[in-house]
């Protein structure tokens, strides 16, 4: 839902990778936080989006952005708001990443927020760049998740 908000806010259809990972740094920052030398980083990149309305470069309050995203969601109580569909890209990512996550428990599983941002990393050459740029330490994340970084 967050990833489909982040779309709509950037004025796309379609959810992307970096929608994505703007979702993880959002709703799950507190687990993905050690994989980055400094995770102000992470926040700079997501930050730097430009949006429909032309904006970038805005401070995104986390809280508030979900909050916001709550309300917008009760807005009419009979209704559910869809924000988007997946992107063949994003739904590779979060097939790769539940795989990755039942492989390593054994069993089908959830996959955790690192396994979703490995697996954009993976899946996403471009967005591993701009990740590893904004401090990432993909080999951390690798062994943290039980992948291989490429």
């Amino acid at each position: 839902m967050v990833s489909g908000y982040a779309a709509m806010e950037r004025g796309s259809d379609s959810i992307e990778p970096i929608d994505l990972v703007k979702a993880l740094y959002i709703v799950d920052l507190e687990h993905l936080a050690v994989f980055w030398h400094d995770w102000e980083g992470l926040e700079r990149l997501v930050s730097n989006q430009r949006l429909v309305n032309g904006q970038s470069k805005m401070y995104i309050n986390r809280m508030l952005y979900l909050i916001h995203l709550e309300m917008g969601m009760m807005s009419e109580a009979d209704k559910i708001n869809m924000f988007g569909s997946p992107s063949p890209k994003f739904q590779e990512i979060v097939n790769s990443a539940r795989e990755l996550a039942s492989k390593r428990e054994g069993t089908s599983s959830t996959p955790t927020s690192r396994d979703l941002l490995f697996c954009t990393c993976s899946h996403d050459p471009g967005l591993r760049i701009a990740l590893q740029e904004s401090g990432l330490q993909l080999e951390k994340l690798a062994f943290a998740v039980g992948g291989t970084a490429s």
